[in-house]
């Protein structure tokens, strides 16, 4: 729509003016380049379909009209309605055989979500800031009821995203709360609110642990799982796998430190190894986004993407936006656990509420 409504011209004239747009155009640019020295697999090409909205939402977002404040309050607020009812409904689901699926958390099978577990707790965890963030702005649809709405939503997600045990979303909830909070109370100077909310997020994992069957479960196979692995034990065992992933992910990108193997080549190297040396694994790439770029495009391509991802929150000091910054918190913490970016769903999530950040900023 943006390409055939109004002045072409004008729009790109306006795409080019900032810069926070075009370096986050550039990511899909860093994806492209590796086919120069790599074959055209299905692989690689898969990963460009993955990246197409680097190539077009930037251009497309910069040529709407700037969003108003209400308009951004109201797209957070019906996100939080949206998340809540669709917790709500996963909630449900897992009542429906509450004992099968907590016992199956024992075994680290996680229970059933409507898009992958460790995206759905990311999302869980951003909506519980975003919540946070409608109560202090004082954002309400119609009535004044509706903060106790908000309250209520936040409430049961926070218990909800304990109870799906999922670590890396309880892990990057719980550490953007508290670099959120202290950005508040530096902004502020509630140091007593601070103190609170400190104890609250050191309080919450026991007493989920004492509380919540499905959390125990989840740390008792966690705990298990990390012995196991410090024994050499990793096959059918969740972390086990990832650190296997991880170790193949260092040894193709210490290979090829500079440049990479190049993205087309990149499966098939990762299935080679496995056959080589794991043979009754699983194949599974490297389970973080920075480790993949480094298997893939090498230092220089890895450099190049985080400058292009960082760029926009340093653009005009967004950092400052405290709902900027802590989106970016949890993106750059999912990159640690995997390749947020590698998938459609982990690039929707990134990029729409990146592109619809800068449009209120």
């Amino acid at each position: 729509m943006a390409c055939i409504d109004g002045n072409l011209k004008e729009k790109w004239s306006q795409f080019i003016k900032n810069k926070a747009y075009l370096a986050t155009t550039g990511i899909f640019f860093v994806i492209i380049y590796s086919g120069i020295y790599s074959e055209l697999t299905p692989y690689y090409w898969d990963r460009v379909r993955v990246a197409l909205p680097f190539l077009i939402l930037p251009f497309a977002f910069s040529s709407l009209p700037k969003l108003s404040e209400r308009q951004f309050q109201l797209v957070f607020y019906w996100l939080l309605i949206a998340v809540t009812l669709s917790s709500i409904g996963t909630f449900i689901y897992y009542l429906s055989d509450f004992q099968f699926y907590t016992k199956e958390l024992e075994h680290g099978r996680p229970i059933p979500t409507p898009i992958h577990h460790i995206r759905f707790s990311l999302l869980i965890a951003y909506t519980i800031i975003v919540g946070f963030w409608l109560l202090i702005n004082q954002v309400i649809y119609k009535y004044n009821w509706e903060k106790w709405l908000i309250w209520a939503c936040i409430f049961f997600l926070f218990i909800w995203i304990h109870i799906l045990s999922v670590r890396s979303g309880i892990v990057v909830l719980y550490v953007t709360l508290f670099l959120s909070s202290l950005q508040y109370v530096v902004k502020t100077k509630r140091y007593l609110l601070g103190l609170s909310v400190v104890l609250l997020i050191l309080a919450a994992p026991f007493l989920a642990y004492t509380f919540v069957p499905s959390f125990k479960n989840r740390i008792d196979y966690a705990i298990y799982d990390f012995k196991n692995s410090q024994e050499g034990e990793t096959k059918n065992f969740s972390d086990g796998e990832r650190m296997v992933s991880l170790q193949i992910g260092m040894e193709i990108g210490n290979e090829n430190p500079w440049f990479g193997i190049g993205i087309g080549n990149l499966d098939n190297e990762v299935k080679r190894i496995y056959t080589e040396k794991y043979p009754d694994f699983i194949v599974k790439r490297p389970h973080n986004q920075l480790l993949f770029f480094y298997a893939a495009i090498g230092i220089i391509g890895t450099i190049a993407f985080l400058l292009f991802f960082l760029y926009p929150l340093f653009y005009q000091k967004n950092y400052k936006d405290e709902l900027f910054l802590a989106f970016y918190v949890i993106i750059f913490l999912s990159f640690m656990v995997e390749a947020t970016i590698g998938n459609a769903i982990g690039t929707a999530f990134y990029i729409f509420f990146l592109l619809i950040g800068l449009k209120r900023i």
